[in-house]
């Protein structure tokens, strides 16, 4: 088959998405050498990242899939003749879209969450709206529908009565990079270039609702007198969406001080700041997959993760696991974890087992058995 993948979302300074797509097209090219691969991206994707690229086939898009305006009717009406003159036979979307109107391939989308559906408050109000359009749109029209969990996948099926041989589960990984870094040496290195001075938990995403910072802000204030001469609390991510409340209740917070935000962390950096860290909480209200816990398992770093959604499917028995919506347990487990060296450790040896249970071989293969089922 010529397979054509949307890679749009790559980027040199990536997250979510754009790391799902990097990771599955070398996933691809590493397993598969029957099929035919060609990534579609824009023009400046490609002076941006010339040696990635020009590794594969390439067909370039006029507008970058952040253009809703412009690029969402080219997608939907002008190319799927493109993809007939080069003889397309699937079209696999990795960030929502695909064309929706063709006859002369076949389509398959991956859908990562409903948040716009049950949690729209969390992010603008025109995007919840849009992406509610897309999604439905997708799950009419797709051929082939990927999720990256099964309570994704369940979500799916009840939610749009979709026949479940549509509905195919195909799980992230993190790359072979994250790993424990032992060389102290190099991690304090890295703490001093972040103006981290003390011991710190870590907590990785965009700061946007979502990621529910309000409650890990209030939990830091129930108890800061016990962790606050010792921590500091580590954000790494760079500012999303509805962010305002968020900082507002950090500026009213007694530990404000020994709060760092990082911004935008580059791939080299982020395992560093993994391992050196005492533990990594994700009090997330709502994700598909969580890929930052696994990501911390494999630095060896111990996880507290939401019981919410799907991270329970990723974390396993490795996490321990609070209630987003009660700042009280998220700052009991905290207390717990800094200071219960043995609970740490058994956490950490949990984490290394489960994160193995995940690779981009894994999931390389998992989507190639999906376009041969559909194509």
């Amino acid at each position: 088959m010529k397979i054509m993948i949307d890679a749009r979302s790559v980027d040199v300074r990536q997250s979510g998405v754009g790391n799902h797509v990097t990771q599955l097209i070398l996933g691809l090219k590493t397993i598969d050498r029957r099929n035919r691969y060609i990534l579609m991206i824009t023009r400046q994707q490609l002076n941006a990242a010339p040696g990635f690229f020009r590794e594969f086939e390439v067909h370039v898009a006029p507008f970058s899939s952040e253009n809703h305006v412009i690029g969402d009717p080219w997608e939907f009406f002008i190319l799927p003749g493109a993809l007939r003159k080069r003889g397309i036979n699937l079209f696999h979307g990795p960030a929502f879209m695909a064309p929706p109107f063709h006859r002369h391939f076949r389509s398959v989308a991956t859908i990562h969450d409903l948040v716009a559906f049950h949690h729209p408050h969390t992010i603008p109000t025109k995007y919840a709206f849009y992406m509610r359009f897309l999604i439905h749109l997708m799950i009419r029209k797709a051929d082939g529908i990927i999720t990256v969990s099964d309570f994704i996948r369940g979500e799916i099926i009840r939610q749009f009565r979709v026949d479940e041989s549509r509905v195919f589960t195909v799980p992230n990984s993190v790359s072979d990079h994250f790993k424990p870094v032992e060389d102290r040496e190099r991690i304090e290195i890295l703490k001093r270039k972040y103006g981290i001075h003390k011991r710190y938990f870590l907590h990785v995403g965009n700061i946007e609702p979502r990621k529910n910072l309000i409650n890990l802000f209030k939990a830091c204030d129930l108890v800061w007198n016990k962790l606050g001469g010792d921590f500091q609390l580590v954000v790494v991510g760079k500012r999303g969406w509805l962010y305002r409340e968020i900082f507002e209740t950090l500026r009213r917070a007694k530990f404000a001080e020994d709060v760092v935000f990082t911004g935008y962390v580059q791939d080299g950096d982020i395992p560093t700041l993994y391992s050196g860290a005492d533990f990594f909480v994700f009090p997330s209200l709502y994700e598909g997959f969580g890929l930052p816990i696994l990501e911390a398992m494999r630095c060896g770093v111990p996880v507290i993760a939401s019981r919410v959604a799907s991270l329970p499917e990723v974390a396993g028995d490795a996490a321990l696991y609070v209630d987003p919506n009660d700042p009280g347990d998220i700052a009991e487990k905290m207390v717990k974890l800094a200071f219960d060296e043995t609970l740490k450790e058994a956490l950490r040896r949990k984490g290394f087992v489960q994160a193995a249970n995940f690779s981009w071989e894994k999931t390389a293969k998992k989507t190639l058995d999906v376009y041969e089922a559909v194509g």
